[in-house]
């Protein structure tokens, strides 16, 4: 412990017991009443959706989520689209339809897209499906989009294969997709066709 400067300024035992005795005249000491101030309990605000088991998100305000995803900041962002994927796998219809609003919003940053892409994973919707396959259309195949396109086959995998049948097949034939994307999505026909 570093020692103060001026000795006449460090505290002393009878300083100490000087500032918890009575104040004159008053009868209470200072411990007293810092402990009576601890009595009085400040109200607290209920909130729905803290739960004993924690939080739950499917009652969780959702407004502070979405200025996270619309945030400048990669790591606010990143969380924001965390907890809208979580949301949406809890049922929360909003955050997954927000999610693909955020395709549109970030239109060419092809990092943020990528985020948005692994989030929608929890919204098997024919909204969602559409939605991806009109982005594997609009995005020419490069050394930048290249994971992007990837992260949304990954989340077509993961959707029923009864949902994503039939875009799976049109994009495997269409031109504007690029080779190598096609022989992929035909390689995820054949593996539901297997199932």
């Amino acid at each position: 412990m570093a020692s103060l400067p001026n000795k006449a300024l460090q505290p002393t035992a009878s300083s100490v017991r000087s500032c918890l005795a009575p104040a004159s005249g008053s009868g209470i000491t200072l411990a007293a009443q810092m402990t009576s101030r601890n009595r009085h309990k400040v109200p607290v605000v209920e909130a729905p959706w803290l739960t004993a088991q924690g939080i739950d998100l499917s009652r969780f305000p959702i407004d502070s989520v979405l200025r996270q995803a619309l945030s400048s900041n990669d790591e606010e962002f990143r969380t924001g689209c965390s907890l809208l994927k979580v949301m949406s796998y809890d049922g929360r219809v909003e955050a997954g339809v927000f999610l693909i609003g955020l395709l549109r919003q970030y239109g060419d940053d092809y990092q943020r897209l990528t985020v948005i892409a692994e989030a929608l994973g929890s919204f098997p919707t024919i909204a969602t499906v559409k939605a991806l396959s009109a982005e594997i259309r609009r995005v020419k195949g490069s050394s930048a989009t290249r994971g992007y396109l990837r992260r949304i086959i990954d989340t077509f995998e993961r959707f029923p294969a009864q949902l994503v049948e039939e875009q799976i097949q049109d994009l495997s034939a269409d031109p504007q997709v690029g080779t190598r994307f096609r022989q992929r999505l035909r390689a995820l026909t054949l593996r539901d066709d297997d199932v």
